[in-house]
């Protein structure tokens, strides 16, 4: 699968897709970016999982929620343009669907459990999608984007996240 062009994507698409290494398939870097996540994640003691790096941010493990609320969106959107439905579909608020999120009983562990199986549900769609099929024009967000596009947006959302643990999250626990 090509990666997307622009006109496939929403513009604020560019700074997640930005983040992708210059080469790999969107198969590829969803196996190694998961693996990597889940390495740093899990090298982390459970008590970080309620960490925020600042008064009003995400925990650790909000931030985990996220990820996977908004590949699980993502994933449909595929699948729907996938299919053949060009009905356009809605945007969502990571805010208001945060402050629906209860993750006083998860553990981080517990999350990326959750996340992998998310992450393996989108690894089968990517393997169902054909090339023609990776094309189809769909409607997020009142945006114009294609499925191939959001199997790079999941990987560049993902890195971005993670880019942000590592640069605010973790500094401020050393501090």
């Amino acid at each position: 699968m090509r990666r997307p062009k622009k006109g496939e994507y929403a513009p604020f698409h560019e700074t997640y897709l930005k983040l992708l290494p210059p080469r790999g398939t969107a198969r590829s870097l969803l196996r190694k970016s998961f693996r990597e996540s889940q390495q740093l994640l899990l090298s982390l003691p459970e008590e970080m999982g309620d960490h925020a790096y600042e008064s009003g941010k995400w925990t650790i493990k909000q931030m985990l929620v996220h990820l996977i609320d908004s590949e699980r969106v993502f994933a449909y959107r595929v699948l729907s343009f996938i299919r053949g439905d060009r009905i356009a579909l809605p945007g969502f608020n990571q805010d208001i669907w945060m402050e629906e999120v209860d993750v006083s009983t998860r553990t981080i562990k517990d999350l990326l459990k959750e996340w992998k199986t998310v992450r393996d549900n989108t690894l089968f769609l990517l393997a169902q999608c054909s090339d023609e099929q990776s094309t189809f024009l769909g409607t997020a967000s009142g945006w114009k984007v294609t499925p191939r596009a959001l199997f790079f947006v999941i990987i560049g959302h993902q890195l971005h996240h993670m880019n942000v643990l590592k640069e605010k999250y973790l500094p401020s626990v050393e501090a």
